[in-house]
């Protein structure tokens, strides 16, 4: 279904290898990294043609990020985080869409998906004093940027679930470019080799949430 994806909310967890330093100091220092991703939607309908995991096919929606970042002192850093968010599951369930030519069920067939967000994040360290304590290492953050959104979908168009009344088939598909914005929350290990977790949130406003 094209655009149909980007009517969501994404939750997102990551692990990432950054090159930050034990303890920050008021010097600049410059850090970079990736992590990898396992996205949730959180609409309902985009959910049902676009599974967290699909069992019979091992498949599941995943994002690649990169991020290089400058740290101004203790409590502040900005990074760029250029991200790949990408799947080819297929919802064996089928799922009802409604359309233009009105509410009908839909059993994918073949579908891929693919994303390239560019944002501009800011990352801000609030008990960064405390340096023994664990929470010296939790960061708040937001960020912002373009988003290229590549999608095509393949489907047989049923009057309802039962699947009784065949309608044909269809492919849908979609490219253009957006705007996105994301939230975070996450804690560094802050080590010059270290690692991290990060729960973000990512919306994206679309023009045609039905299609």
């Amino acid at each position: 279904m094209k655009k149909i994806f980007f009517a969501i909310i994404i939750m997102a967890f990551c692990i990432n290898a950054s090159a930050q330093i034990k303890k920050r100091s008021t010097d600049v220092s410059v850090y970079t990294g990736i992590g990898y991703k396992f996205v949730f939607l959180t609409d309902p309908q985009a959910r049902n043609a676009y599974p967290f995991f699909q069992l019979s096919k091992g498949d599941f929606l995943k994002e690649l990020d990169g991020f290089f970042g400058v740290s101004f002192n203790d409590r502040y850093a900005v990074e760029f985080s250029p991200a790949y968010l990408f799947t080819n599951s297929v919802s064996s369930d089928g799922f009802y869409f409604q359309d233009n030519s009105g509410r009908r069920f839909y059993q994918p067939q073949q579908t891929r998906l693919f994303a390239l967000p560019l944002n501009f994040r800011f990352k801000y360290f609030p008990f960064a004093e405390k340096f023994s304590s664990t929470l010296s290492k939790v960061y708040f953050g937001a960020g912002a940027g373009a988003i290229y959104i590549n999608e095509e979908m393949t489907n047989q168009i049923y009057s309802d679930e039962t699947r009784l009344v065949n309608l044909g088939a269809k492919t849908y598909e979609n490219n253009f470019w957006t705007s996105n914005y994301e939230l975070l929350l996450g804690i560094n290990s802050f080590s010059k080799i270290g690692f991290g977790f990060e729960l973000s949130y990512r919306f994206v406003p679309l023009n045609q949430p039905q299609n």
